[in-house]
């Protein structure tokens, strides 16, 4: 009865809500026309396709179908030099698949769109993902999968939608958490998602079509939430400010479901006139906005107050139009039910049998069927009302008859008792068992834990040990060359000038020979451990690097986003020595004309991407090599706890990622 469905909002199932029908608050027309001012005056073909598949998304919200497909054809036209654009628009021309009804080149495409845009680490690529994450998660809902739906969104969708930092689309995916343990009646559970999505929608600053419609969506459905639970005073709370809002837009259809909310929070407090005045103002909005769905619910539980105050002909009357206008059948058997307790009431035990019979035989028809003891007793009514002069005859029989019957319960009584004690022995029993295995095999888990971690840690050691040693290593052996022989060939020459004045027959190709030598001994001290790293940081040193490096024929372009950064210093060489490797693979194998290189960091993360645009190489092929310039790569991310990704194509350049935790 009160379970809440999905609705098509955004993106196509991005948010859920109460109803099949798109919500609606304040108008958005003056948001939708600034994202076209702003597509239309742009230079860049990129915002202007971004903005256009937008656009069709809103204007498709809106209802505007013209117009929505206006906005895609012309996002489509500007996609093909980007992309990233070209792997999103996968997503976004999804929507043809819907409107042909082909839900299953719907869902090929959502998959085919998160894994083409999981190489992309942006924003607006996190957010795609996890919208499509969560549409293909409803799809297996549909399937009656609830189940892979909760698993996509609290695995998957939540914690990339949060890299995205778009709080409006975090808020919506723990609501739609929330919701699947509210069908379920896990209640505790959905109020943790609740209290997130509030958390997260209250924080939103981002200006969005659908912000002022989500927030109120959300207190709505927490306050019912609240109101299940009993905490009558946080649920009026949140009423009071979805009615600061609402009050204003009283033609809103978000009033459906706020009256209904409203209605509950007042009816679990048994203060019945004030909740049907609610109930009244909800159905006459639902009614208003042809949202049947909500007028269903609104009906319904208008009539468990109705029931409770025995207006039972205005109880009978809401449950006789429920079953007109209810398409489920699993509700009219619950419907049926109702009725059948209304008869009772009201003492027409023959109707009261007919309805039971008709809940009955549909309980048997969905397998769920078991008579229970009310329809029994509503059968032994309907017969005692038809015979009432048999059984006037046969009065002491009926006693006997009874009689026995009292004998025949208080025997199956006391068996069910017995029973239910030796359930609960055996019972007991097993968790105690399962228990004390569980306990063993945990101590078992956690000892060998234990060793692999200080197995690992002694790796480690070793590890760093080397790598210190190394360095330390390589800074005497570039103070020796630079103090000793670099001093010594610098004393030579300036001998051989005095020489070269004094007698004519030196030969002059000595000076240019030991020009050449200082030179490479420099270029040596600076390979071994630079100056510019020691002295001016990590930034210096590798623009050195990349300058150092470039030539007529090879173009390297430098990024370094990072704004301000204090790493240790073993950390910068480690990334020095990385990129150097990198580099120097590139110019000495790959062939390139242009490399680029960039450094970025995202909180303990430090990023480098290497792309250039040479003859590449087979990845699989170079694994089984693993030559030593791959190999101290690889053992340098690990020191690091790091992430190596190599995407390579022959002929096609060669891209390297790689994470490094600070």
């Amino acid at each position: 009865m009160n379970k809440i469905h999905a609705l098509l909002f955004f993106l196509f199932f991005s948010v859920i809500s109460y109803s099949q029908v798109i919500l609606s608050l304040d108008d958005d027309t003056a948001y939708i026309d600034s994202i076209v001012k702003i597509t239309k005056n742009t230079k860049s073909d990129s915002v202007r396709s971004l903005n256009s598949f937008r656009l069709s998304k809103l204007f498709l919200m809106a209802q505007n179908a013209k117009s929505s497909k206006e906005y895609l054809e012309q996002a489509n036209k500007l996609k093909e030099k980007f992309p990233f654009l070209k792997d999103a628009s996968i997503f976004y021309n999804a929507s043809s698949f819907l409107e042909k009804g082909d839900m299953e080149g719907f869902e090929k495409a959502l998959l085919e769109a998160n894994s083409k845009l999981k190489k992309y680490r942006n924003k607006e690529a996190y957010k795609l993902r996890a919208v499509i994450l969560q549409n293909y998660g409803i799809m297996q809902q549909r399937k009656n999968n609830e189940n892979a739906y909760m698993k996509l969104l609290v695995n998957e969708a939540i914690p990339i939608a949060k890299k995205s930092g778009d709080y409006e689309l975090i808020s919506a995916l723990n609501k739609a958490v929330a919701i699947i343990f509210m069908n379920n009646n896990e209640r505790e559970k959905a109020s943790e998602y609740l209290a997130q999505a509030q958390k997260y929608i209250e924080n939103t600053t981002k200006k969005s079509a659908t912000l002022a419609e989500s927030k109120m969506e959300t207190y709505i459905i927490n306050a019912e939430n609240l109101v299940e639970l009993k905490h009558f005073y946080d649920a009026k709370e949140i009423l009071d400010k979805a009615y600061s809002t609402l009050e204003k837009y009283p033609e809103s259809n978000l009033n459906d479901s706020y009256f209904y909310s409203e209605g509950l929070y007042y009816a679990k407090q048994n203060k019945h006139s004030e909740a049907l005045v609610s109930f009244e103002k909800g159905i006459k909005s639902a009614e208003k906005h042809n949202n049947a769905i909500a007028v269903n619910r609104l009906k319904f539980a208008e009539y468990e107050v109705l029931f409770k105050l025995k207006n039972y002909d205005k109880a009978k009357g809401n449950l006789e139009y429920l079953i007109a206008k209810t398409p489920f059948i699993v509700d009219k058997k619950n419907y049926y039910k109702e009725l059948s307790k209304v008869y009772n009431a009201t003492k027409e035990f023959p109707k009261a049998y007919f309805y039971s019979n008709k809940y009955n035989v549909i309980n048997d028809s969905l397998n769920d069927a078991k008579l229970k003891s009310e329809i029994v007793e509503l059968e032994a009514k309907y017969k005692k009302a038809e015979s009432e002069r048999k059984i006037n005859l046969l009065q002491s029989e009926n006693e006997k008859a009874v009689l026995q019957g009292n004998n025949n319960r208080l025997n199956s009584m006391l068996f069910a008792v017995l029973s239910f004690l030796l359930f609960l022995t055996v019972l007991f029993l097993w968790i105690y068992s399962n228990y004390q295995k569980k306990l063993s095999f945990q101590k078992e888990l956690n000892h060998k834990q234990e060793l692999s971690a200080l197995e690992n840690q002694q790796k480690l050691s070793i590890s760093n040990a080397l790598i210190e040693g190394e360095e330390i290593e390589r800074k005497r052996i570039a103070r020796e060359l630079h103090d000793g022989l670099g001093s010594m060939l610098s004393g030579l020459k300036m001998h051989l000038n005095l020489a070269d004045r004094e007698n004519n027959a030196i030969n002059p190709n000595i000076n240019g020979m030991l020009n050449d030598s200082i030179k490479e001994l420099r270029n040596i001290s600076q390979n071994l451990m630079p100056e510019s790293l020691m002295k001016l940081g990590l930034e210096h040193a590798l623009k050195d690097l990349c300058a150092s490096h470039s030539t007529s024929e090879t173009t390297i372009d430098f990024q370094y986003l990072i704004k301000k950064s204090a790493f240790p210093q073993h950390f910068k060489i480690m990334i020095y020595r990385i990129i150097q490797e990198l580099l120097n693979n590139a110019l000495k194998y790959a062939k390139a004309s242009q490399i680029l290189i960039s450094c970025s960091q995202n909180k303990d993360v430090f990023y480098i991407t290497v792309e250039d645009n040479g003859i590449g190489f087979n990845i699989k092929h170079a694994e089984k090599r693993d030559g030593m310039g791959l190999r101290n790569i690889k053992n340098r991310v690990a020191f690091l706890n790091g992430k190596l990704e190599i995407d390579s194509i022959p002929n096609k350049g060669t891209s390297t990622y790689i994470e490094l935790k600070i």
